[in-house]
């Protein structure tokens, strides 16, 4: 069995914002390293309900605009897309869950201090990961490696799929390929892609 928590130790920041200013930031202990740049960039995308992909040198940061809020995690380029997507879906619903944020934004008038204890929320997000059953490991053919690859798929992405088989392309060492993904978690088909960009 994968160790998602293991491997959510590669977080190197979380955020939540709106578009003026920052809510709440999570940052691993010892780490004193600022994003500021990397989440300006992030708030110029408008666009609402739709995970965005960034790849920064050495790191991967998603991030998501849902209502008046930005969330945004970046971790190193080990951890796939899927699983930080996953991630935030489940930041997002305790941190709702907790804290009835629209009526603070609104008023505007609230201290980000009243969110620091939430770091903790963080923490038992990750070391509880497994246990949350947010993710999936698929083991998918790759026709150009000649091998199996290991791809991370949040079970969100197929349960609430309007169709079957969903889709879903994975990048790997310079080439792609687009799996069909049923119902039940079963690869239905395999095929090489190309990316433009």
């Amino acid at each position: 069995m994968v160790d998602y928590s293991r491997i959510l130790q590669n977080l190197k920041f979380f955020n939540i914002s709106t578009d003026k200013f920052t809510i709440f930031e999570w940052k691993p202990l010892k780490s004193y390293k600022s994003y500021i740049l990397d989440l300006n960039v992030i708030k110029k995308n408008p666009v609402s309900n739709i995970f965005f992909h960034l790849f920064r040198g050495e790191m991967k940061i998603v991030h998501i605009r849902l209502k008046n809020l930005i969330y945004t995690v970046g971790s190193n380029n080990e951890v796939q897309f899927q699983l930080l997507e996953a991630f935030i879906e489940k930041v997002s619903e305790v941190f709702n869950g907790i804290y009835d944020i629209e009526s603070y934004i609104k008023y505007d008038n609230f201290s980000i201090s009243m969110f620091s204890s939430f770091k903790e929320e963080i923490d038992n997000i990750i070391n509880d990961f497994n246990s949350l059953n947010l993710v999936m490991d698929l083991k998918v053919p790759c026709m150009v490696c000649n091998g199996i690859l290991p791809v991370i798929v949040k079970r969100s992405f197929i349960e609430n799929a309007e169709s079957y088989p969903v889709p879903i392309v994975y990048n790997h060492k310079g080439h792609a390929i687009l799996c069909f993904i049923d119902k039940n978690y079963d690869i239905r088909g395999v095929e090489l892609v190309n990316v433009t960009g």
